[in-house]
């Protein structure tokens, strides 16, 4: 049974930070000392906030949707897809108001009822893929 303290900090997570921006839910539900673990190194909350400024700009009209939650111990894994509208401003890629999918998964590390670390993988090259950005034919895998 998944606890609900802890699926209702993912879906604010989801539906209130990277939808709305909210960056107070930042501060709500992590710990003062909170670890983001990504592709690029680590990050604290004011990286994370940061990130969202940006993320703002570039993908906008996203939508979310929590597949599987898994709960071991302080950790909920959750898996994810999003959609969103690219508006530009992620590698000079121009923007053409296209509409990309985004998958992956977050490991969320819980100490009491707030977010010490977080990992997550997913699928950037998909995105740059799905943008042209990435050159078609190169990669059997997004082939489809």
């Amino acid at each position: 049974m998944i606890s609900y303290e802890k699926k209702e900090v993912v879906e604010k997570w989801f539906y209130e930070f990277f939808t709305k921006g909210n960056l107070e839910i930042i501060d709500e539900v992590t710990t003062e000392d909170f670890l983001y673990h990504g592709s690029s190194g680590d990050s604290t909350r004011q990286k994370i906030k940061d990130f969202m400024g940006w993320y703002r700009t570039c993908f906008k009209d996203d939508q979310w949707e929590l597949h599987d939650f898994i709960e071991q111990g302080n950790k909920l894994v959750v898996r994810y897809t999003g959609y969103s509208t690219y508006k530009g401003g992620w590698f000079n890629i121009p923007s053409t108001n296209q509409r990309v999918k985004e998958t992956g998964i977050m490991i969320y590390y819980f100490k009491g009822n707030k977010v010490k670390e977080l990992w997550c993988e997913l699928s950037d090259a998909n995105v740059l893929y799905q943008l042209d950005a990435l050159p078609k034919g190169t990669h059997e895998t997004f082939e489809s």
